[in-house]
């Protein structure tokens, strides 16, 4: 989730004059026939009409960055003829900044013929930098190093259903981390790890997905599995061998009217010599919000999340979520002391109601640090 939110908003209700005709579009700001409907009303309904897709500039600054500038979309679908499926969606966001740094990503989740294939991907290329903590546990959050580096990463992933909600695939991945730039004598330059003179790695896996979720983007109820094992070998033209396997779990159940209960259990296992961007991490916006991205990251990790989706008044809600995490570099190695834990709350914002597409953002804690992060869509 980035900081959007303001911005969407703005950019929201100038996307529904192309929504309409402009004829039509004028005959809706004019029309005074309706005086039983109040302005929040009508504001309500133009903001959550009926469309297929949101539109967002991106504007901020931070100390690693400098000013920042970039665009937002996400397009949503359905393939013709294939209107029993549920909604497709492709989400590309980029940025440039004052420091002559960028990133851009494509997403895309597509079903398609009546949800016989899956196919969801992810590319994502980059001039950036960020901060490394160290590996594992037992590190100082004061210390940090800021490293800057290109980075090239794609992931595409492709399923047949084998029964109902039930699918099995094959994945593939390549990724790239080059030109690393660091102070000399710092931690990363210090530490043995893998990768931080560059690396270059190519994967291919198998895949098993349950998902009976009744929306890919808004899930109100459903399950979630997904159980992937990704192999990167010298064969494939990998620098550092080692295997990565991931178990992701998600529960959802409805309760009184529209409220939502969400449960995640995320399992991240590294074998082999993993460089350190490869490695689990823990921190973002999705897993353990109130961590800066990263911040602890080794060869394991097991995280346990739950979040409560309440809708407040009309298109507003909240979110209230709890996480708990540990990073370790074997399974042996877990503890309860060494455990880390995030809470916290969100806003959120439905912008396109047929859809349940939110935007909004979240506020985590954590032990010794806290992140706000806006957006669009849900964490899981």
């Amino acid at each position: 989730m980035q900081t959007w939110l303001v911005l969407l908003l703005v950019a929201g209700f100038k996307l529904q004059a192309q929504d309409n005709p402009p004829n039509d579009t004028i005959r809706i700001h004019l029309d005074t026939t309706h005086v039983k409907k109040s302005f929040v009303k009508k504001v309500i309904e133009e903001a959550t009409k009926k469309r297929k897709f949101l539109l967002a500039p991106e504007l901020g600054r931070s100390p690693q960055t400098g000013f920042y500038t970039g665009i937002y979309y996400l397009q949503l679908f359905k393939l013709k003829g294939d209107t029993d499926t549920r909604t497709s969606n492709i989400e590309t966001y980029g940025t440039v900044t004052e420091k002559n740094q960028f990133y851009l990503t494509f997403n895309n989740t597509v079903l398609f013929d009546k949800e016989k294939y899956f196919w969801r991907g992810n590319t994502y290329v980059s001039k950036f930098n960020e901060f490394f903590y160290g590996i594992g546990n037992n590190i100082d959050v004061n210390n940090k190093d800021l490293i800057n580096f290109n980075y090239f990463n794609t992931l595409q992933r492709f399923t047949r259903v084998i029964t109902p909600h039930m699918y099995a695939g094959l994945q593939a991945q390549f990724n790239k981390t080059f030109d690393l730039t660091y102070d000399k004598g710092g931690l990363l330059d210090q530490s043995s790890a893998y990768g931080k003179g560059g690396s270059q790695n190519t994967g291919a896996g198998v895949l098993f997905l349950y998902d009976s979720r009744d929306h890919v983007i808004y899930t109100r109820t459903g399950t979630y599995l997904d159980v992937s094992a990704m192999f990167f070998q010298k064969a494939f033209g990998s620098q550092y061998p080692f295997t990565n396997m991931i178990i992701d779990f998600r529960k959802f159940i409805k309760f009184y009217k529209n409220d939502v209960v969400c449960f995640q259990t995320l399992i991240n296992y590294n074998w082999g010599n993993v460089p350190f961007r490869q490695l689990a991490l823990m921190g973002g916006d999705v897993m353990m919000r109130g961590y800066y991205p990263g911040i602890y990251r080794d060869n394991f990790m097991m995280a346990q999340q739950v979040e409560l989706r309440i809708p407040v008044y009309k298109i507003f809600g909240i979110v209230l979520f709890a996480a708990v995490a540990e990073v370790q570099h074997t399974l042996q190695a877990f503890n309860w002391q060494d455990i880390k834990y995030t809470y916290g709350i969100g806003l959120r914002v439905m912008f396109i109601k047929h859809e349940r597409i939110n935007v909004g953002g979240d506020l985590g804690f954590s032990k010794n640090t806290k992140t706000l992060s806006l957006g669009s869509g849900e964490s899981f």
